[in-house]
Parts: C-alpha cells; structure tokens; sequence
C-alpha cells in the first residue's frame, strides 16, 4: 500500500515543516494535561498526526469520511469507523471518551456547532478537547492558494468554514467549554484551543 497523504506530507518538503511545526506544538501543549483513553479523533484522516502526537499507550478510536483515508487509519489506531463527524456511526455515539480530538476537521463541515455540541455529549466530565484550526489570514489564503493549485490539489474547495479570528472560534467553542489554553503557530495561521467542559 502507497504512503498515505499526512504519512508522505510529514516527510517531505516543504509540508514536512508545516506539519511537524503543527504536530510538535499540541504535543507540547497537551502533554500539560490529564490525558485518559479512550480518544476519540473526529476527523481522523489517516491517523498520523494522532500518533505523533499520542503514541501507542493511548486507546484511539477514530472517524472520518473518506474510505481511503479510513485504510491507512486502521493501521495506527485502535478502531476506526468510516462515517460523517456531524453524525457519527452508533458505535461512536454510546462511548464516553476521556479526550476528543478535532484536528483540523471543523473547517471541512457545514455545521461546526453540532460537532462541537456532540464533542460535549460525548466527552467525560472532566475530559479535555484538544482543537486545531486555520485561521483565514491573508497568510494562509496565499499558501492555501498556492498549495492546492501543486501538491495539495485534492484539497480544494474542502474548506467550507473559514475561521478568521481566534475569537470567532473562541464564539462557538464557549457554548459547551472553557478555553483553557490556545496558542496561534506556523505565523499566525493555525489555531491551537485546548478546552474542558463548562
């Protein structure tokens, strides 16, 4: 089987940095607080970044839409189930998990509220929700523009939300959490939020 998208992007220029930049500041960030598995990754993709980020001692459970992407994911997480973040499949929906993951997945959704409304039914009460977001500045639209006319071409138009502030995220998360921590990386174009329930 070929290298999966994140599996060839962490190695390979100039993605390698963007991602390592992202990937090395949650770890950083997150390693700060009570981890407890079951995780459950929405938006999973192919489960690379979930793995450098947790490693192996940590049970994650993962979903995502994309079949190909539910392949590679089978190979480095505990289980995963092909379906849509905004209604998950039921296996997903009778779990309580200690930590959720939605790393770079809200953007893609046309309904970011009912994923993090679900984020919230399905957490622990004391869990932690770790959140990854682009943030919409003129930066990130011309490496956005420019990488999905080269080797990032599958991923236009999947962007349907565009977050152009920390605070229009902030808005929504604060429904269901308390930002406990954030962190702007990679010049100001990624958000990082790490939230627990309200």
């Amino acid at each position: 089987m070929s290298k999966s998208y994140y599996e060839a992007s962490i190695n390979r220029f100039p993605s390698k940095y963007w991602h390592r930049m992202i990937i090395n500041n949650a770890k950083f960030m997150i390693q700060k607080y009570n981890i407890s598995s079951p995780l459950l990754d929405l938006g999973c993709g192919d489960g690379v970044r979930t793995r450098l980020i947790f490693d192996k001692d940590f049970v994650v459970h993962g979903v995502d839409n994309d079949p190909e992407m539910i392949e590679f994911a089978r190979r480095r997480l505990d289980k995963v189930y092909l379906g849509n973040m905004e209604d998950p499949p039921p296996e997903i929906l009778n779990n309580k998990y200690g930590t959720i993951l939605i790393m770079e997945s809200l953007e893609h959704v046309r309904n970011p509220e009912k994923v993090l409304r679900l984020a919230n039914e399905l957490l622990t009460d004391d869990g932690v929700l770790l959140v990854i977001v682009p943030l919409n500045t003129l930066l990130f639209r011309l490496i956005w523009w420019i990488w999905t006319r080269t080797m990032g071409k599958k991923w236009k138009h999947l962007h349907i939300h565009n977050f152009k502030s920390p605070k229009q995220l902030f808005t929504l998360l604060e429904r269901w959490f308390r930002v406990v921590e954030y962190k702007r990386t990679n010049f100001g174009c990624i958000l990082i939020a790490i939230c627990k329930k309200r």
